[in-house]
């Protein structure tokens, strides 16, 4: 019989996002759902994240050093994913959050060597409505490649943004990626029930 593979999430977003403050969250949610985690980190400087703190929970944090996923680590990400595969019956979902500015196409090789296929690859996209300009005139291409990969993009900030922004970064997300789900949270507080059905159900 074969055996199910667990759920993989990347929750992917420039530096500043609120990707780290995501990842917490979801951590937090399934843990009330009973659900087994691991978690990939790429840390590159401080990640915030207390390692000892996840371990108490019962989680496997495996941190990758070496800089940018999208250049130096696709080997050790597949290594490290069928690592997981291979040494644990029972995960759930394996969570990944790789580098601010990693390119995530440079992740679905590794992936998808692992067995997955691309449309098993759920990719929550963390936008930032207080930077769209910047997107707009320097991070262009990089935006719409990661937007394009995208099957959830989380607006976050909406308690910081004005309303015009936030509806602007909707737009620009509903262009470049037409029908793509974009779902409004503060990310402060808590995850918006949709997100967690989702994430449950696996009805992506």
């Amino acid at each position: 019989m074969k055996k199910r593979r667990p759920e993989i999430v990347l929750f992917t977003g420039f530096l500043g996002s609120g990707k780290t403050t995501m990842l917490l969250k979801t951590i937090e949610m399934l843990a009330d759902k009973e659900k087994k985690c691991a978690i990939i980190i790429n840390e590159i400087g401080d990640v915030g994240i207390d390692n000892r703190q996840m371990r108490k929970l019962g989680y496997d944090v495996l941190d990758l050093f070496g800089g940018c996923v999208c250049c130096t680590l696709k080997v050790t990400l597949e290594a490290t994913i069928n690592h997981l595969l291979n040494e644990y019956d029972n995960l759930d979902y394996i969570l990944f959050e790789p580098s601010g500015m990693a390119d995530p196409s440079a992740l679905y090789p590794a992936i998808t060597n692992c067995g997955y296929r691309e449309n098993e690859i759920h990719n929550v996209f963390i936008f930032d409505p207080l930077r769209v300009d910047l997107y707009q005139v320097h991070l262009n291409q990089l935006f719409r490649d990661s937007l394009n990969l995208s099957k959830i993009v989380v607006i976050n900030k909406i308690d910081e943004a004005p309303p015009e922004m936030v509806l602007q970064a909707r737009e620009m997300a509903e262009n470049i990626k037409p029908g793509v789900k974009c779902l409004m949270m503060n990310l402060n507080e808590e995850l918006i029930p949709e997100f967690s059905r989702m994430l449950i159900s696996g009805r992506w």
